[in-house]
Parts: structure tokens; sequence; C-alpha cells
């Protein structure tokens, strides 16, 4: 798979490390009860009025927002360096005799 479409494997593995990063950042603001995180607007009694004007959909929908663009970030992030370097190969293969 990696020979004939290395840019997409790229991509989907950028796409899984971002995801894996977002969900970790969650569970890490959920655990330690810190504000980088979103989960913990999800239970605003057990960890005070933060999460006052927010409901359950809201914050889920800002989780899901959150997770989508670390994954396409990293995606994009894995992709350009193999696209490159694909694109180069391409190139100078083309040129040989």
């Amino acid at each position: 798979m990696w020979r004939r479409y290395p840019v997409l494997v790229a991509a989907g593995v950028g796409a899984v490390f971002g995801g894996m990063y977002a969900v970790l950042i969650e569970i890490g603001g959920f655990w330690h009860g810190n504000s980088s995180a979103v989960l913990p607007l999800l239970f605003p009694a057990a960890h005070g009025s933060r999460g006052g004007e927010m409901n359950a959909v809201q914050t889920a929908s800002l989780l899901l927002i959150e997770v989508a663009g670390n994954m396409l970030g990293f995606a994009v992030l894995f992709l350009v360096p193999v696209a490159v370097a694909v694109g180069v190969r391409r190139i100078f293969k083309g040129r040989r005799a």
C-alpha cells in the first residue's frame, strides 16, 4: 500500500496520530482538571460552574471540531513532505535516459 499510494498513507497515518493526540489532550485535561480540555465542561457540577452557559450538545460539538481539526492538521503535516518527496522523485526519474 505504501509503494502504491504513499501520499494517502501518510495522510492516513497523520490523521490517526492527530486523533490520538486530541484524545490524549482531552483525557489529560479531564484527569488533571485544567483548562486545556473541553471534557470538563460536560460535567460542570463536578468541577464548579466553569461550564455555566454551555450545554452538552455545544460542548460535544466543540469536542468534535477539535478532534477533526487535529486530524486534518496532522494529515496535512504528514502529507506535505511526502508529496514533495514523491514529486521530486518523479521529476528526476523522468529525466533519466
